[in-house]
């Protein structure tokens, strides 16, 4: 709606946004490393640990986008109330097993783990390294899933399939792992993603503005340490607050967004952005 007023040639602060929309400050380039580290070493599982708003899943949307053709298939479990036998069925299915959704849903739970073994040792002697992640790993409810990944890492022997799993989720995911000393000690690593600071926040603005497109300043220097102060460094509260500052900016045709417009939109987004 505001695009042409302020020359941009594409909506700067959608979530949805293309990976080239992706702002890497430290914590992200580090997340990103390690995450590199999981693949090229052929590591078992790892965790990347963030509030929400941080921009996890956005950070693990830019890394696929960076990984070789031989990585894959990569498969997404964004349900994690699943219990653990639906979750080996899913990723057993996703994984293309050739099996009808009517064999999975019948199959024994033993048929279902030999399925998935086969699988997976399909996909390492065709070169290929397959990938789980795992969403919101926080809302894990049934705690043998837990013991179920646990288990499926021991696939990973000498000769033996080869993939990784990522988890991903809040901060407390960290302690539910640490209930499970047998999976926690196999963790590659956790990664906790950081909110950005001030300087960082004004660079992820910027950033955004222009792949959008923009030539010019539009967010002054206080409206975007305001912009900090409110968001608190979280790129998902930045991001409401920039896109309806800029068209409150477009409504009331301003040259430039100023603290005044920023506080405005935050009192009426309170309290997502308060």
């Amino acid at each position: 709606m505001y695009e042409r007023y302020w020359r941009l040639q594409r909506p700067a602060f959608r979530s949805q946004a293309t990976t080239e929309f992706f702002f890497a400050g430290p914590s992200q380039r580090a997340a990103l490393l390690k995450l590199k580290y999981l693949v090229e070493q052929r590591q078992g599982i790892a965790v990347v640990t963030g509030q929400a708003g941080v921009g996890k899943t956005f950070l693990l949307e830019s890394f696929r986008s960076q990984l070789p053709v031989s990585t894959g298939p990569i498969v997404d479990v964004l349900f994690p109330q699943l219990t653990s036998e639906e979750l080996l069925g899913y990723v057993s299915a996703k994984l293309q097993d050739g099996a009808s959704d009517t064999e999975r849903s019948t199959d024994r739970l033993d048929r279902v783990l030999r399925r998935l073994e086969l699988q997976l040792g399909n996909w390492t002697q065709q070169g290929r390294h397959p990938l789980l992640f795992i969403d919101d790993a926080q809302l894990i409810e049934d705690q043998h899933i837990f013991h179920t990944l646990h288990q499926v890492l021991n696939y990973r022997r000498a000769g033996g399939p080869d993939f990784s799993i990522v988890l991903s989720g809040q901060p407390e995911l960290v302690g539910q792992l640490r209930r499970h000393p047998a999976l926690y000690e196999r963790l590659a690593f956790v990664c906790a993603v950081q909110p950005l600071t001030a300087e960082e926040t004004s660079q992820y603005v910027r950033f955004r503005l222009q792949a959008a497109g923009a030539t010019a300043e539009i967010f002054d220097a206080a409206a975007l340490e305001t912009i900090h102060q409110l968001s608190h460094g979280l790129p998902r509260r930045i991001n409401r607050l920039c896109d309806f500052a800029l068209l409150v900016g477009y409504a009331d045709q301003l040259e430039r967004i100023s603290p005044t417009e920023v506080q405005a939109v935050a009192a009426e987004l309170c309290p997502v952005a308060a």
